[in-house]
């Protein structure tokens, strides 16, 4: 009989489901996560290359701030566009623009989306992201001055050139010959003494042979008091002997119808002919002083009258070869003294620089010369594009470490209107008739060593509203005069708190500033616009010229224009005008310098041709340059400047004017230069400052016709030049 056996055991197939299941389940979670790795390894790598592109296109695009806005987006646009990164393209948008808080930063946005492996599976098929940039461009170039004074054109101008003022002149009436003898002729050959012919007027040995001449045609000073203070005779004679011989001369007084009681005589020592003087420049002959007349005794024909005579005992004959007669006076009269040049506060030399400082208003036209100031391209219907008083304009005050006691100056701070064409004074006018008030404002802020960063900079001292709203005018120097317009003349204002005083003055904006320990950089602010009251003279259109000065007890002092300037230039006919544009530093070698100029030609009947100066160690010379325009206003007197452009080879001129034809009214005249490899940045003799360009503006016309004057508006800029990115 079998044994039982006991059945065999099954495998617990619910287990092996369980572990089936839950290696299913793992094997999805290990690829959901493999796949997320992937979309976030692959979503991060493209936030690097959009912020990548980002970068590079802020850097490409700064360089051409703060002037040309629309290329700076351009090129930051083309630039993302190389990096892979098309605005308007699969749904990438490329934003850039100025910053509102710096004219020389670019701010640059790359927004797209980035697509997705493993997230499609749940539906996101791509991820949005947007990387922002934000590029600086450094090293601003100075403009307009290599000295402690910006804007000092030269001369201060009246309207007849000068001043007429009381002077006592002395003066002569030149060297006269005879033309005609008087009886008794005891000379022989009396009339050989008309002139220089080695012929000879005889005198003998006789003591009575004396001779008479007259008609020496004297000839009549101009206006004014004549005061006789001296006659001269001049002879060239010679005598048969050395010893013994001499001439005795003696002169007529018509007036007294006698001879005078005095005589001057003169030994003759050569047997040559040599030149004896007798009276002199403040010898009357012993007539009373403010006896002779020069009318009646010498300028009348035949009035006065010389005579010689051998005396001494001479043993024979002496030779006269010429005399002359020469009269001394004073004149008492009214002339024209010259314009002088300005000087400084404390009357320090300033050299003429040949523009003004200037700025116009806010309710003027851009098409007047001023690209940023002026509300309008045309007046009360049309807005100016470029209007920006936030940032224009501005000039660096820069002192020393160490330098304390720094004071800035500015000339002429004040509205004061003079003649409309701009030829007087510094040249503050209104444009056309209609008169407002005008204002003007300067403010001084530390920069805090960060000049393009606006946002950090302390105000230190500010003009307020002692130039606000001024309706005056200088009728003196040809200003309108009307109802409710009052005078600013000089001496018109005594009070110092009333701006009116200032002008054609200088007045202090600030004192007490210092270099520190490192030197400081300040900014100096014009404008037109109120800070306070944004819209208060979009009346007001006209434009006021001023100069800067400034000064410390110790170190250095400059003062230039930052990244933009506007001048007041006047242009005298068939001359040459030269100033200061830029400093561009050596390291800049073989790069391009871009000069952007507003408005220029503006030179009525005269002709102009405009240069770009480069130094070199001896001298200046024409810079080879190429240029493009375009119509920056909607105004209609605007010049068809559209697609203007220099063609062929490099020039190294341009016309600005032809005549009463301005090229480039209400135009931005681009003007590219490339610095030479081997430029040095040198001063030529006589610069105070090395690597200095100038502007040379070259005048048609002829000497006599009316000077022309030009407004303008200049940037310059450096394509190349070091920028860096900012962090956010």
């Amino acid at each position: 009989m079998k044994t039982p056996t006991s059945p065999r055991r099954r495998p617990d197939t619910r287990a092996r489901g369980q572990i089936l299941v839950i290696f299913t389940m793992s094997i999805f979670v290990f690829i959901g996560m493999c796949g997320l790795v992937l979309d976030v390894a692959w979503y991060w790598a493209n936030t690097l290359r959009v912020q990548r592109a980002g970068d590079a296109a802020a850097l490409a695009g700064v360089v051409y701030l703060p002037g040309d806005e629309p290329s700076a987006i351009t090129a930051a646009r083309a630039e993302a566009s190389m990096n892979g990164f098309t605005n308007g393209l699969a749904n990438v948008v490329v934003t850039a623009g100025k910053d509102p808080d710096n004219p020389r930063s670019l701010q640059v946005t790359v927004s797209g989306s980035v697509g997705t492996f493993f997230m499609r599976l749940f539906g996101i098929g791509g991820l949005p992201v947007t990387a922002s940039s934000r590029a600086e461009y450094v090293m601003p170039v100075p403009m307009g001055s290599p000295e402690n004074y910006y804007g000092v054109f030269g001369r201060l101008r009246t309207p007849n050139g000068g001043t007429n003022q009381a002077v006592t002149l002395s003066e002569s009436s030149g060297a006269a010959l005879p033309t005609a003898t008087v009886t008794p002729n005891t000379w022989t050959s009396p009339t050989n003494a008309y002139r220089s012919n080695d012929a000879g007027a005889v005198a003998t040995s006789s003591s009575t042979s004396q001779q008479i001449w007259t008609t020496f045609g004297f000839s009549s000073p101009g206006t004014g008091t004549i005061t006789i203070t001296g006659i001269e005779i001049t002879v060239s004679a010679k005598a048969v002997t050395t010893t013994g011989c001499s001439l005795t001369a003696g002169v007529y007084r018509k007036s007294a119808s006698a001879w005078s009681a005095t005589t001057r005589s003169a030994a003759i020592t050569s047997t040559s002919l040599a030149t004896y003087t007798l009276g002199g420049p403040t010898d009357l002959w012993g007539v009373a002083s403010g006896t002779w007349s020069l009318t009646n005794d010498f300028v009348s024909v035949s009035a006065f009258r010389a005579r010689l005579a051998n005396t001494g005992g001479c043993a024979g004959n002496i030779a006269v070869d010429w005399f002359t007669v020469k009269v001394y006076w004073t004149r008492d009269t009214t002339v024209l003294v010259g314009d002088p040049n300005l000087t400084g506060p404390n009357g320090e030399t300033l050299a003429p620089r040949g523009f003004w400082g200037d700025m116009n208003t806010q309710g003027s036209e851009d098409v007047n010369g001023d690209a940023y100031l002026p509300a309008y391209s045309t007046r009360t219907s049309g807005p100016n594009s470029k209007y920006d008083p936030t940032h224009y304009y501005d000039y660096a005050l820069t002192l020393s470490a160490g330098a304390d006691d720094g004071n800035v100056w500015v000339f002429d701070p004040g509205f004061c209107a003079t003649s409309s064409t701009g030829d007087l004074g510094t040249g503050d006018r209104w444009f056309g008739s209609s008169y407002s008030a005008v204002s003007a404002f300067y403010r001084v802020y530390d920069t805090q060593e960060t000049l393009w960063d606006l946002s950090d900079d302390t105000l230190v001292a500010s003009s307020g509203d002692l130039f606000k709203n001024q309706l005056a005018s200088d009728s003196t120097l040809s200003g309108p005069t009307g109802s409710g317009i009052s005078s600013c003349t000089a001496g018109a204002v005594a009070s110092v708190t009333d701006g009116r005083h200032w002008h054609n003055k200088w007045w202090q904006l600030a004192s007490g500033l210092d270099g520190g320990t490192e030197g400081k950089t300040y900014r100096v602010r014009t404008s037109s616009t109120d800070p306070s009251l944004a819209n208060a003279q979009v009346n007001a259109n006209g434009q006021n010229s001023f100069a800067i000065f400034a000064n410390a007890q110790s170190g250095t002092v400059r003062v230039y224009g930052i990244g933009a300037m506007q001048v007041f230039t006047p242009l005298a006919p068939a001359t040459s005008a030269e100033f200061y544009l830029a400093q561009i530093e050596a390291l800049h070698a073989g790069k391009t310098v871009v000069i952007s100029v507003w408005d220029p030609g503006d030179t009525g009947a005269l002709s102009a041709n405009l240069q770009v100066l480069i130094p070199g160690a001896a001298s200046y010379a024409p810079a080879s340059l190429t240029w493009s325009s375009a119509k920056g206003t909607t105004n209609s007197g605007a010049s068809s400047c559209n697609g203007k452009t220099q063609t062929g080879a490099s020039v190294t001129s341009i016309t600005t004017n032809t005549g009463n034809n301005s090229q480039f009214n209400g135009c931005w005249l681009t003007i590219s230069v490339v610095i030479p490899a081997t430029y040095t940045a040198p001063a030529p003799p006589g610069e105070s400052e090395a690597g200095w360009w100038k502007i040379k503006y070259t005048m048609g016309g002829t000497a006599g016709q009316a000077e022309a004057f030009d407004v303008t508006t200049w940037q310059v800029t450096i394509r190349g030049n070091p920028v860096h990115l900012v962090l956010n």
